[in-house]
């Protein structure tokens, strides 16, 4: 019988970083989204409430996936240059700190910054293993097999039919850089009405959404295919889940309902429903 390594799975690999951080075990909802990410389509987008963590376990899976081929280049791009060298840094701070990444530590021929570094095992290149960048940087000229897009659209950059335009034209440049049989993950929280990820399966995305709340029946149809399996299938066989929260171990009930009060009825429908 062939033996397989626990750590493919990205689930057990985040459970390790979860536990390192001393974090609680994460929640259905957070494996749930770790294992989309890491099966989805080439071309796939994380729609997932605020605080969810979606950003931290994409970060778990940058690792996970210079650990499973450190010959890997990866992009981070966020709407800010700030929040990708944030998404890098904690990165790799991973793996310098857990001692089943040793190996990966960039060595001293190597890029080792928060801006751009290297892998241990990884092979010279004109591509570092990660590297961040903002939207409105300079991209083309990079390599990458996989691109991360961690909440590129934020208020400041979508506020308006201009800004949302160019948007959308900063990412059509993800194709140019992008190797031959690469992947694009998305991870966002709609800003407006008219949000750019609304757009995405136009351009041939798979887009999974995760809202903070088990949605009504009504609501169904406009979700669509997009709605979690497993959000959509509870709800199916369970219809006094409607209007629970999908994540209590993080946001319960009252927490749910005192931050629909904060942002107001439109604020929380983009922002947690999705």
């Amino acid at each position: 019988m062939v033996e397989t390594n626990p750590l493919q799975d990205f689930r057990n690999f985040l459970y390790m970083v979860w536990d390192h951080l001393n974090l609680p075990n994460p929640t259905p909802i957070q494996y749930d989204i770790a294992e989309y990410i890491q099966h989805g389509p080439k071309r796939r987008v994380v729609e997932a409430f605020r605080g969810v963590g979606k950003s931290w376990i994409t970060s778990a899976f940058v690792v996970h996936q210079l650990l499973l081929d450190p010959t890997k280049n990866i992009l981070v791009v966020s709407a800010s240059k700030q929040r990708a060298d944030d998404f890098s840094t904690f990165t790799l701070r991973l793996i310098t700190e857990m001692p089943v990444l040793r190996h990966l530590i960039p060595t001293e021929s190597q890029r080792n910054s928060k801006i751009a570094f290297d892998v241990g095992p990884a092979p010279a290149s004109h591509a570092p293993s990660v590297v961040s960048k903002g939207i409105t940087s300079q991209i083309t000229g990079a390599r990458a097999d996989l691109i991360i897009a961690d909440d590129v659209e934020s208020l400041s950059n979508s506020q308006t039919t201009t800004m949302r335009d160019k948007l959308s034209e900063g990412i059509k440049e993800f194709d140019a850089v992008l190797k031959p049989g690469g992947n694009i993950l998305f991870l966002g929280t709609p800003q407006t009405e008219a949000s750019i990820y609304s757009s995405l399966p136009e351009r041939g995305f798979s887009v999974k959404i995760w809202p903070a709340r088990y949605p009504k029946k009504s609501q169904l149809p406009r979700y669509g295919e997009h709605l979690s399996k497993t959000i959509a299938e509870k709800v199916a066989e369970d219809e006094d889940l409607v209007g629970q929260p999908t994540d209590p171990d993080r946001f319960d009930s009252e927490d749910l309902m005192e931050r629909e009060a904060s942002y107001g009825r439109t604020g929380f429908a983009l922002q947690f429903m999705l």
